[in-house]
């Protein structure tokens, strides 16, 4: 079994290492990829909205768990998956080959300032890789500029911090235009990147528990923090059916 359904959203059985194969793979012979790194709260959302829903599922070459609660909720459907496989971590370790391969990449999302502070970190961590394209999230689906001047630009990778649904809605709507070129939704990675927010440290990480930890450092979180517990009971109930 090579995909894990989890409330209707199919995610890949693999490990980090197995991604990062088929993802450079896949680079190299100039195979166009879209990834989805899917938490618990965008697989909530997709339930909500069948549209999003019907995109993960016609769109998306691949989808990741990024969040402790998914791997957990695949256990309890007794279909395990492998490990965590975070949307920070993944963009870093691709960064990592890019710089390798000297491919150009895009940066869209986050504000302004932090979309020029992830570009300089870049810059300055990866100084073989070409930054052919950047700008802040705040803008409209609707004004096709920013999509039209990214696909002039022709990156061979395109990661997108604008949240969901947007950054998915995003990179769907430019997937045609860029049939070669890896494209993914990083959420709030650029913050990290950049410096302006930091990551949670080693310990919090190794325990499951960075949700805690950002949820410490911004308490406006807790709204969000809540779908994990239904996302949860949703896990538990599709369980029994299962069982039944």
């Amino acid at each position: 079994m090579t995909k894990v359904d989890v409330l209707g959203v199919k995610f890949d059985r693999q490990t980090m290492a197995e991604f990062m194969t088929t993802f450079t793979t896949r680079i190299a012979k100039h195979q166009g990829t879209f990834v989805v790194t899917a938490n618990p709260e965008i697989v909530m959302f997709a339930r909500k909205n069948p549209a999003f829903a019907q995109l993960l599922a016609d769109k998306a070459d691949f989808i990741t768990a990024d969040g402790i609660g998914v791997v957990r909720g695949a256990a309890m459907l007794n279909t395990p998956l492998p490990e965590r496989v975070t949307g920070y971590d993944l963009m870093i370790n691709l960064l990592e080959y890019a710089e390798e391969q000297q491919l150009k990449i895009a940066l869209v999302g986050a504000k302004a300032s932090v979309n020029q502070q992830a570009a300089e970190k870049v810059k300055t961590n990866y100084p073989h890789i070409k930054i052919v394209y950047t700008h802040d999230g705040y803008f409209d689906l609707s004004d096709t500029s920013v999509q039209q001047d990214l696909i002039a630009s022709q990156p061979d990778m395109v990661f997108a911090a604008l949240g969901f649904p947007k950054q998915e809605q995003f990179l769907a709507a430019i997937q045609p235009a860029l049939p070669a070129a890896y494209l993914m939704g990083v959420g709030g990675s650029f913050d990290v990147l950049s410096g302006t927010v930091k990551r949670a440290p080693k310990l919090f990480q190794q325990l499951h528990l960075e949700w805690f930890y950002r949820l410490l450092k911004q308490p406006s979180r807790i709204g969000r923090m809540a779908e994990l517990p239904r996302f949860l009971q949703a896990v538990k109930q599709q369980a029994k059916k299962g069982q039944s």
